[in-house]
């Protein structure tokens, strides 16, 4: 039986450099050159002080588990039952929302340090999922 492919990503033009990055092996997090302050995810303009100068700084993928969930319901291919889900509290100072792997769903604990794992689903889609440091 073929296994299911990941859902597509949405990308436009303020997203595209984040997927670019991933693909490239990079995790790259939004900077407003204007005020200083860093965004995840990306958006047209800056959150803090709307300017529209904008770039991106290349993350060191460590940081540490500030929130989580269980997906539980509905099951649906290629997840499993009870897969974590984390709010990453980068060490650069923002958070991102990502996969936890290789670790069961009953290890997970807020605080835990986490490592970036850029993983290759398939052909279209790139993740930066993170597994415990």
């Amino acid at each position: 039986m073929e296994q299911a492919l990941r859902p597509r990503i949405g990308v436009n033009k303020d997203t595209q450099f984040f997927w670019d990055g991933l693909k490239g092996g990079k995790l790259l997090i939004q900077h407003c050159q204007n005020c200083d302050q860093l965004q995840h995810p990306p958006g047209a303009c800056c959150k803090h002080c709307q300017s529209f100068d904008l770039d991106a700084i290349e993350s060191c993928g460590r940081g540490e588990i500030h929130s989580f969930v269980r997906m539980h319901h509905p099951i649906q291919p290629p997840f499993e039952a009870g897969h974590p889900i984390i709010l990453v509290q980068l060490e650069e100072g923002t958070r991102i929302i990502a996969g936890l792997i290789n670790s069961t769903p009953e290890q997970v604990c807020i605080g835990e340090r986490v490592k970036l794992t850029i993983t290759r689903c398939d052909d279209e889609v790139t993740l930066a999922l993170f597994e415990p440091a």
